[in-house]
Order: structure tokens, then sequence, then C-alpha cells
């Protein structure tokens, strides 16, 4: 009986070992807000072969490029006051927000 029940025992222990190396190695793909880093600028240039967009840092008022998706580059136009969210350290684009846009001058 005490053979048993050391045998149950241990083998709970290497099972709830086993179970706490599987649960760290597994990543989380959300995107926390502390792994994000917010841009608000104006857009300069749009690149739809490249699927990227350069904004204008008001912050630091330096021109910044990020990849973005097709659907962004269909809505955004040069001018436009956006605020860019942005994978920490890369230059994805995980939401880019359009602010407000420039008025269009007649000719």
């Amino acid at each position: 009986m005490k053979k048993t029940i050391a045998g149950i025992v241990a083998l709970s222990f290497i099972l709830g070992l086993s179970s706490l190396t599987f649960a760290q190695t597994q990543k989380s793909t959300k995107v926390t807000s502390g792994n994000v880093e917010i841009i608000r600028g104006k857009v300069i240039s749009i690149d739809p072969a490249n699927k990227q967009i350069v904004v204008k840092d008001n912050k630091t008022q330096t021109d910044k490029t990020f990849v973005v998706s097709e659907k962004v580059i269909k809505v955004v136009k040069v001018g436009d006051e956006v605020k860019v969210k942005v994978k920490a350290g890369t230059n994805q684009a995980v939401s880019v927000k359009i602010i407000k846009s420039e008025p269009q001058k007649k000719q």
C-alpha cells in the first residue's frame, strides 16, 4: 500500500513539473500596452507597393516609416493627421487612426 501511494505521489510530482515546463514555453501573441508605442503626426508619403506610410512625428519632428495593411493604404491620404500604434522596437503598425484630414484646396 505504501509503495502504491509513493508511486502515485512521485507520478503526480513529475507530471506537475512537466506541465509547468510546458506552460512556460507557450508565448502570447496578444499585444499589450507595454509592447506598443504611439506616434502622432502627419502622413508625408504613401508607398502602396511596399505597404508603407511615412509619418512626420509631432514630438521629434522626424520622418518615420511604418508597414501597414492594404486597408490602411486605401483609407489614408497624404496630409492626414494620424495616430499610429506600433509594436515596440519595430516599424510594424498595429493600428492607424485618422485624427483629422487636411481640407482639399480648389484650383
